[in-house]
């Protein structure tokens, strides 16, 4: 046993460093953490509801950009090695299909995670940024705009100096730089006076962004099962339209649930992305109960728990291409 938790642990930690070490990784993820932190500036005069706006739009934002990057994980980490042959390499040593495949979407979902991190750092310090009327925060703003370009110039010293991986310090010191914008606004006021931490955040955006990472975790999984079968391009679209199915199963299955019993098949497989999008109960002074967090991610351990069922008996069925 103690054993195969090592060949897991090993073949998860590869796969995450391979993910986040993809250029395209990078760029996607620092593109939307900059989008993000950019939205105070470009939305600020909206009469007052800038930092309505900017919380929606970020976490719109977190929700699109992760879709991508969760697709894109996925099939990197198991399609491409299962096109390229390797994959059937690593199988022909002592490691079964079941590990190899989990491992594989657990890298996948731990890379997901780390943007989500990313992403809702981001979200938290924008929405700090926009609380002024027509006028920005820039105590909690600088560090924020700040923490990707740190981020890229210590990547590149780091490169230059030992010829270490760029793509993958870069992505991870801008992790470590957005949490250390977070600490510094957690404590200044925005006149620049020392507060209690977090007086000035909008802590309940917190649970929306975790709502938002379990989705993406589901949406991983789904990636993982059509990777089994499909490339990159295929798994990114047919995950947008079970997106976009999910957003409206309420309109377009649930309506008719009672009278056609097709119609209630697909409402009840179909995952119902609007308990994990609740964007707009965080509308005034709104919030996001824990316990309903907690049913939530119930819902969503029990519905990827049947996902990746599915994709480990479509993984065992694979033919393995030998390099």
């Amino acid at each position: 046993m103690r054993w195969r938790l090592r060949q897991f642990a090993a073949i998860a930690r590869i796969s995450l460093l391979e993910i986040i070490r993809q250029p395209v990784f990078l760029l996607v993820s620092a593109f939307a953490i900059v989008f993000i932190s950019l939205l105070p500036v470009l939305i600020n005069y909206t009469l007052g509801e800038a930092a309505r706006i900017v919380r929606d739009n970020g976490l719109a934002v977190h929700f699109a950009f992760g879709l991508v990057l969760g697709s894109y994980a996925a099939s990197t980490t198991l399609a491409g090695h299962t096109a390229l042959g390797t994959a059937a390499l690593v199988l022909s040593k002592p490691v079964g299909r079941s590990l190899f495949f989990l491992a594989k979407f657990t890298g996948a979902a731990m890379a997901t995670l780390l943007f989500s991190l990313g992403a809702g750092l981001a979200t938290l310090l924008s929405t700090r940024m926009a609380t002024g009327f027509f006028a920005l925060d820039w105590w909690a703003g600088a560090p924020l705009l700040a923490a990707p370009i740190l981020a890229f110039t210590l990547g590149g010293a780091l490169n230059f100096r030992d010829r270490g991986p760029f793509v993958s310090r870069a992505f991870l010191w801008m992790l470590v730089f957005l949490a250390g914008a977070l600490v510094w606004a957690g404590y200044v006021d925005p006149e620049g006076h020392r507060c209690a931490f977090g007086a000035h955040l909008e802590w309940r955006i917190v649970p929306a962004s975790l709502l938002i990472s379990l989705a993406l975790l589901i949406l991983t999984g789904v990636a993982s099962l059509l990777a089994t079968r499909l490339e990159t391009v295929p798994t990114l679209i047919l995950c947008s339209v079970l997106l976009l199915l999910g957003l409206m199963s309420d309109y377009l299955f649930g309506g008719q649930a009672d009278r056609s019993a097709l119609a209630a098949v697909l409402y009840y497989l179909m995952p119902n992305w609007q308990h994990f999008w609740l964007a707009d109960a965080l509308a005034g002074d709104g919030t996001i109960p824990w316990n309903y967090v907690g049913r939530a991610a119930i819902y969503g351990v029990f519905y990827l728990g049947g996902i990746l069922g599915l994709g480990l008996a479509a993984f065992r069925r694979t033919e393995l291409r030998v390099g």
